[in-house]
């Protein structure tokens, strides 16, 4: 992305987050709990928290296993200038 002389919104950084992380995890389901713009370095940087629900894998897997099975806690870091994806990880 282009750099921006401000940073950009707490929407925008979610937007972005989420937009990546569907790409890499296919039909699954992405909920904020928590948001907060941080400086690291003179880099400002959004550390967003959330959960994503991963559909399940195979068609038997809905019937035996429970739909929570499937949900994971997450932290992501957004650049706030760049808009670029700097580290994710499930808790």
């Amino acid at each position: 992305m282009v750099p921006h002389n401000k940073p950009l919104s707490e929407t925008e950084a979610q937007q972005i987050a989420e937009r990546f992380l569907l790409a890499k995890y296919i039909q699954s389901q992405v909920e904020f709990t928590g948001n907060q713009l941080t400086t690291r370095d003179d880099v400002q940087i959004y550390q967003l928290r959330g959960r994503i629900t991963m559909r399940s894998r195979g068609t038997l897997d809905r019937f035996v296993i429970p739909r929570t099975a499937n949900r994971y806690d997450f932290k992501i870091e957004v650049d706030a200038r760049q808009g670029q994806i700097l580290s994710y990880e499930f808790l």
